[in-house]
């Protein structure tokens, strides 16, 4: 089986973080996990016995939160370290059934990327409507040809693109233009859009598992049995609160 490599960006809430761990490694028992700390507390992600991306510092919403998965992507690289997929993980979703690694490992076998709803941005989406905004900064990297979108949470990238994007992102300097930017949703747009622009073979989601991703609203407990029972493609749920007495997140650790 191909070597996944989740990246969680973390705030706040360590038990909660702690909960998140408990469950990947029991779900997707095979896959590695690194974490980036965007609190303000520098023990939040220590005593887990998992790596800390080194660039680590707090980040705020929308602008510098978008560069974690630019740091996380080179750090990676640079320190070669070994993996086949990178996937994003926001701290509020969690797994309630085994059997995503063996679908990101068969769904990914032709693929470089593959994320949540793929789709060419429209007019009417908020995010690209803020992204037009500063379209001057971002016209020396992109054409308007070039430019996708996706839900941000689930993003998978091949090791190979991964490197791409870390060696296109130096040369256009895109870290930089992510602190300088102020659009809400950027990151739902510049790394599929980057992939895109790398030729990389590119995939949405097959919609019976996507559906289980989504923005709002947070997942009931009743809502994740009944997804469970009627639909075999799920596995992933996003968004989960991140209140360790949750009904939800109580529930999903009776399965472990």
């Amino acid at each position: 089986m191909k070597k996944i490599c989740f990246a969680i960006l973390v705030h706040n809430y360590k038990e909660a973080l702690k909960d998140m761990v408990d469950n990947i490694r029991h779900f997707c028992p095979h896959s590695s996990i690194v974490l980036y700390n965007g609190g303000d507390d520098p023990e939040l992600c220590k005593g887990l016995g998992l790596p800390i991306c080194p660039t680590s510092k707090k980040l705020v919403y929308p602008t510098s939160i978008s560069t974690y998965m630019s740091e996380v992507m080179k750090w990676l690289i640079d320190s070669k370290y070994e993996f086949d997929y990178l996937i994003n993980l926001d701290s509020d979703c969690l797994f309630a059934k085994q059997g995503f690694e063996q679908f990101v490992d068969k769904e990914m076998n032709n693929s470089d990327y593959m994320g949540v709803r793929v789709r060419v941005p429209t007019d009417n989406w908020i995010p690209y409507q803020n992204f037009q905004k500063e379209w001057v900064l971002w016209k020396s990297v992109f054409k308007q040809d070039e430019l996708l979108c996706c839900f941000n949470v689930g993003q998978i990238f091949s090791k190979q693109l991964v490197g791409n994007i870390v060696k296109i992102s130096e040369t256009y300097q895109i870290k930089q233009k992510l602190l300088q930017t102020r659009s809400k949703g950027i990151v739902e747009i510049v790394y599929v859009s980057l992939a895109h622009k790398l030729g990389a073979r590119i995939k949405p989601y097959p919609i019976e598992t996507a559906s289980s991703i989504r923005f709002r609203p947070h997942f009931t407990a009743e809502e994740i049995k009944k997804c469970l029972q009627n639909n075999p493609y799920e596995y992933l749920f996003h968004p989960v609160y991140r209140d360790m007495h949750n009904e939800t997140r109580t529930w999903i650790r009776t399965l472990i």
